[in-house]
């Protein structure tokens, strides 16, 4: 409408103007002779057009170069969440070098919704596409502060940033985890790797230290986020095919399109393996469907579904002694030297369900909205020493507004979003009679509960001088925990717990950024985290057995931190962070003994601090060398430690002992090197990560170790098949010297002498891998 007003406007000049036109642009040759001379002797209605037009034409001109500016971009967001963009030209000034993260609107360039003052960092496809990946870990290793370690199934890895997520030993606590902007931690704060298959990926993205204010409960060590390739990344059929050392074996394909409003993404894939640890084999599968359909200038819908099937056996944690003997072992029963972990048919059968849609609309040039929903279901059955069935609905949603505006002149950045989700819980759990074929015994606990949690949080992000910005940041959230509960004896109800617990968390946020130039960026930040307790916190006595534990208290966290990135030549990128976290009251959670469920208890105040140092540098177009360094350090400032010791609750002051399952230095280095015709490529890479203890008393940990890694890879283009389009193969070479190694280990009670801790997780020993992806059609 605005258009056709102006060209209204433009015709009615030209038509008034039509003899001052004639004379200007066909002048006779006797007054082009002398211009300046007809100007001063135009009539004052001439002059008066003249400026009208020149007035009309500029006011064209400028609306053109608006609309060129507002560019859609076929792009989605999270929720405050990043994404990494692989051209450099898009990412924003002081962007963090070599990934140039940039993460733009799907609507419009002008929506940067990569919030200011954080540590962000991001791995790229390379870190996938040119292996035989078998889990997440091999991906995330090259990135500073983030440690991975294997948990108790064949991707199921628990995520360590800053100390945070590696107090249980099972999946993933204390980090928030999203792909493709759909929250997967469930409403208790439960995330799982097993549904992330690495070969589905374009980037993972990781924001470290204290975040609730962004990313609300349980965002204590910060966020993950998993980026899927879109259609237009596989623009046609892709099928890989993979094989290795103990029974390795992997199937997969991916179909992708990209048509004017519409992009389509699926992968499905097929993992199996007898596993390197005896009684350790596996079958899972997985299916990962995206679709993103611009419905038109201002609204965008965008659709997930992930699935995930995963049966694997599940071997014991072995002992100081057992692990010397032999690292493979499965691992014996609780108090039985000589019973193995098969006589329990310990396993996992998990089915992971999540569909998720997110609606974005542009309202005006300055403002998005955003709406975000999902329904994840977790149902589960695994017999240990008991048998535990358990079904997990839960719906999450979100609504979230944006805006682009100034203050007293000055840029300024607002957003406000809302948020709301509710977990059910039915679990059953029974005794095992241990026969190895996992048969029900008598039943020991069954309870029902909810978990509701109501928030709403707020950032500003205001450039009060040119190249430094203030962002502030608030996150509040009301959470309802209620749970019943009836335990058994002998299958006759024996005692009935109750609990309903109401709990309030704020989490403020302060950073100061400064860009100086392109390709800098320094910052401060100070960020809050929190975490309320769970079911099993609450349901699960110091003895490892169903009972009450009403008194665990919320954990929370202040995160410090100091932090650059610098593309210091254009071949050069360094990344630096410093940082002080404070934790009161952590929830720690350790085993009293192999086969019983973990208890929870709060330890009352921990420090922990350290540094993130990495490095980039292509001295060449071929050349990529990477590095990554962590140190931490941590330790108890006040903590009355309890457990049970011969049926007595005993308590221990562990003030002064460094907390337990956190890795002081971890070291990752990469040389990379890829042809840029002839398709063949190669890396070496080598990890060293040094001892820490595994219990409070810090009298028993792991040893450290180096591991070494080698690959070679070749890619073959097809220009002129109209049924190949490429072929990629590749042989990888693990843990070439055969290092003998603890791959994790259980955070144990003292209540259970050193020499009987079933500790540690053996990782693989040498391992070949060979495979290799077609792209087809």
């Amino acid at each position: 409408m605005r258009d056709r007003r102006i060209l209204c406007r433009l015709l009615s000049a030209v038509a008034l103007a039509m003899p001052l036109l004639i004379s200007v642009f066909m002048p006779d040759p006797v007054a082009a002779q002398d211009t300046q001379s007809d100007e001063q002797g135009s009539t004052p209605r001439e002059r008066e057009l003249r400026d009208q037009l020149k007035n009309i034409l500029q006011e064209l001109e400028d609306l053109q170069k608006a609309k060129e500016s507002v560019k859609p971009e076929a792009e989605r967001p999270a929720i405050i969440k990043e994404k990494a963009e692989e051209k450099a030209e898009t990412a924003p000034p002081g962007a963090i070098p070599e990934y140039e993260l940039a993460d733009t609107s799907i609507i419009s360039t002008r929506f940067v919704k990569r919030p200011e003052g954080i540590t962000l960092q991001s791995t790229d496809r390379s870190g996938t596409d040119s292996r035989p990946t078998v889990s997440m870990k091999e991906s995330l290793d090259s990135l500073p502060g983030v440690v991975l370690r294997q948990a108790n199934g064949p991707r199921d890895f628990s995520v360590n940033i800053r100390g945070s997520g590696v107090k249980t030993n099972f999946a993933i606590r204390d980090v928030k985890v999203y792909e493709d902007g759909i929250q997967q931690t469930q409403s208790d704060g439960l995330s799982r790797l097993d549904l992330q298959d690495p070969w589905f990926y374009q980037s993972v993205e990781v924001t470290s230290g204290a975040s609730s204010s962004l990313y609300d409960n349980y965002a204590i060590g910060g966020m993950v986020h998993f980026r899927t390739r879109r259609g237009s990344d596989i623009n046609g059929v892709e099928s890989f095919l993979t094989g290795g050392s103990y029974g390795y074996q992997k199937y997969g394909f991916a179909f992708g399109k990209q048509y004017s409003n519409l992009d389509i993404a699926m992968f499905g894939s097929q993992v199996a393996a007898d596993g390197y640890i005896q009684h350790s084999d596996y079958n899972t599968q997985s299916v990962d469907f995206n679709t993103r359909f611009r419905v038109d200038d201002k609204q965008t819908i965008y659709f997930k579904f992930i699935a995930n099937w995963l049966q694997t056996n599940v071997p014991n944690r072995l002992t100081i002694s057992q692990f010397n003997a032999d690292p493979r072992s499965q691992g014996t029963t609780t108090g039985s030297s000589n019973v193995p972990t098969a006589f329990l048919g310990q396993e996992r059968k998990d089915r992971r369900d999540i569909a998720g849609a997110l609606y974005e609309r542009q309202i005006n040039a300055n403002t998005l909205f955003s709406l975000e929903a999902d329904y994840d279901v977790k149902d589960i059955h695994q017999p240990f020493a008991n048998i535990t069935d358990q079904v997990q609905p839960n719906f999450k949603g979100y609504a979230d507004l944006r805006h682009d505006g100034t203050m007293l002149s000055m840029p300024l950045k607002s957003y406000v979003g809302i948020f709301f989700n509710n977990m059910e819980t039915t679990t059953s759990v029974f005794t095992n009679l241990g026969n190895f074929n996992a048969t029900y015994g008598p039943l020991k606990q069954y309870y029902t509960g909810t978990i509701r949690n109501l928030g709403a949080r707020f950032r500003e992000e205001l450039e009060f001088v040119p190249k430094w910005t203030l962002a502030a940041g608030m996150g509040f959230e009301q959470s309802i925990l209620s749970v019943s509960a009836t335990n058994y004896t002998n299958g006759v109800p024996s005692s009935y717990v109750n609990v309903n617990n109401t709990y309030y968390n704020y989490a403020p946020e302060l950073s100061l950024t400064w860009k100086p130039a392109d390709g800098y960026r320094h910052w401060a930040r100070a960020s809050t985290g929190y975490g309320i307790p769970t079911f099993s916190n609450l349901l699960t006595g110091l003895n490892g057995q169903p009972g009450a534990n009403a008194s665990v208290k919320p954990e929370q966290n202040l995160n410090l931190e100091l932090g650059t990135d610098d593309k210091v030549t254009s071949t050069l990128s360094l990344h630096m962070v410093g940082f002080f976290e404070y934790f009161h009251n952590e929830i720690i959670t350790q085993t009293p003994a192999a086969n019983l469920s973990s208890y929870a208890i709060n330890a009352n105040w921990s420090e922990f601090y350290g540094v993130e140092a990495g490095y980039t540098w292509r001295p060449t177009e071929e050349w990529r060398l990477t590095g990554a360094y962590t140190h931490l350090y941590s330790s108890y400032i006040s903590f009355t430690d309890q457990y049970i010791q011969n049926g007595v609750v005993t308590q221990v002051n562990q003030a002064g002992h460094q907390v337990p399952n956190v890795p002081s230095d971890i070291l990752n280095l990469k040389e990379a090197y890829d042809h840029s015709t002839n398709g063949w490529g190669g890396w070496v890479e080598t990890s060293y990560y040094n001892s820490y203890f595994l219990n409070n008393g810090n009298s028993v940990g792991i040893p450290s170790y180096w591991l070494w890694n080698l690959n070679v890879h070749k890619e073959l283009t097809f220009t002129n098949n109209s049924w190949f389009r490429f072929a990629k193969f590749y042989l990888e070479l693990d843990n070439v010297a055969n290092k003998h190694y603890a791959a994790s280990g259980a955070v144990i009670s003292d209540g259970t002498p050193d020499a009987q801790k079933q500790l540690f997780y053996a990782g693989y020993g040498r391992a070949i891998y060979g495979g290799v992806t077609l792209g087809l059609f």
